[in-house]
């Protein structure tokens, strides 16, 4: 009988850790990565590049990603452009378009790309599962922030993003009995959070923000934005042939912001054609050999915007996955780029990583501060580590509060053993 009141004390002294005495939940943020919000667009245009394109629009409807839409690339890759005006240093959308995330605040625009087939175009789907079996619910201190990941900080603070996120996390706090918010980041929303956060006061991050929990973070780039700019890539989403999304991904500024920063990679060989090799140095050569004068013109700008890494005074848990093939470096079967888009590499040089971002780039995390707790999950990939029950239990402790920084305990282990 003392063995059974003493382990349901300890349940109930568990449980205790999740909620307030009023039943309430740490609020928590969700800030998605590259190509994982959905996107919807408003038409009113008197040119299309095919007849068969649509022109007007009453309603919004899905743009990133409908299938149907990716179905006929032509229509979408259009409406999906992006320009800079070097003069005025500000982005706008192709004529005739409007483009927003959707469902801000909801989870609507942050759990599957596709919400008609989120089996095949996951984004946070399993995690907010795994929380709302815990307890949590959508709106009341689960909130999505979702945001056009065409853009890099500066685009993003120029159409509201951050006055936004701001405006969310006050109203997410407030309305849970003045709980600080975790905010958990995936991949390029990572930069996104850290650019938001650097931006704070102290006052406000210790009375908002108990942490940001980072997954999959490219701290240093990754080598895949190169390709991306080069010759395509489909973002692991295996309904997207690669190479289709090249046109935008070759001028959209979220690309050079995602390049690998020269102070972690050095004179490191990443770019092979058959008369030059490119470092990460030598990035903005590289765009003007590709003759891609749009991201040779922002990219200054945007690889600025968060690289050297600052340190930061707020808590941060760097979660990624390792173990798993990781580009490192292109091998093009050209003798120089002369501004056409090349065919995919003749060669792949693989590294550590995981499948998506490299190794140095998921450790830098620790050139942050000393306020950092990093975190490994063996043979996790990029996006699949969204899915995986070891990263959901590690989430759930930190949002709940029960964990401030390590050593990294299983609650659940604990909860068995009483």
């Amino acid at each position: 009988m003392v063995h059974i009141i003493g382990k349901a004390s300890f349940i109930l002294l568990s449980f205790s850790i999740f909620c307030t005495a009023e039943g309430r939940f740490a609020p928590v943020v969700l800030v998605p990565g590259l190509a994982g919000s959905v996107l919807e667009a408003r038409l009113n245009r008197t040119d299309t590049p095919a007849w068969y394109c649509s022109k007007k629009s009453d309603n919004w409807r899905l743009l990133w990603l409908s299938l149907q839409e990716a179905a006929r690339p032509v229509c979408l890759l259009d409406e999906l452009a992006v320009f800079y005006n070097a003069t005025t240093g500000r982005y706008r959308n192709q004529t005739g378009v409007e483009i927003r995330p959707v469902d801000w605040g909801g989870l609507g625009g942050v759990e599957a790309l596709d919400p008609s087939l989120p089996q095949i175009t996951p984004v946070y789907e399993s995690l907010t599962g795994g929380l709302k079996k815990a307890g949590y619910k959508e709106r009341v201190d689960l909130f999505g922030a979702p945001y056009d990941f065409r853009l890099a900080a500066d685009g993003l603070e120029q159409v509201g993003f951050f006055q936004n996120l701001t405006q969310l996390v006050e109203h997410a706090v407030k309305s849970n009995d003045g709980q600080p918010a975790t905010i958990v980041a995936h991949s390029l929303g990572c930069l996104v959070s850290l650019s938001f956060l650097a931006g704070k006061s102290a006052d406000w991050l210790k009375q908002h923000v108990s942490s940001l929990v980072a997954i999959s973070a490219p701290w240093a780039g990754s080598v895949t934005a190169l390709k991306g700019s080069i010759s395509g890539d489909n973002f692991d989403i295996s309904v997207i042939p690669h190479g289709l999304l090249r046109p935008v991904q070759s001028t959209a500024p979220s690309g050079p912001w995602l390049f690998p920063s020269p102070d972690q990679w050095g004179d490191k060989v990443l770019v092979q054609t058959g008369k030059r090799n490119y470092t990460a140095k030598d990035a903005l050569q590289l765009l003007k050999d590709l003759e891609l004068t749009q991201q040779a013109a922002v990219y200054p700008i945007v690889h600025n915007l968060t690289y050297p890494l600052p340190k930061v005074d707020f808590k941060i848990f760097c979660m990624y996955g390792m173990g798993k093939d990781t580009d490192e470096g292109y091998v093009y079967d050209v003798d120089a780029f002369d501004g056409s888009a090349p065919d995919a590499p003749k060669k792949i040089l693989k590294g550590d990583g995981d499948g998506t971002v490299n190794a140095r780039s998921l450790e830098a995390c620790k050139r942050l501060g000393d306020n950092v707790t990093l975190k490994t999950f063996g043979n996790a990939s990029h996006t699949g580590i969204l899915a995986d029950k070891r990263l959901l239990k590690e989430i759930t402790t930190i949002a709940t509060g029960s964990r401030k920084s390590g050593p990294w305990i299983d609650i659940g282990t604990l909860i068995q053993q009483a």
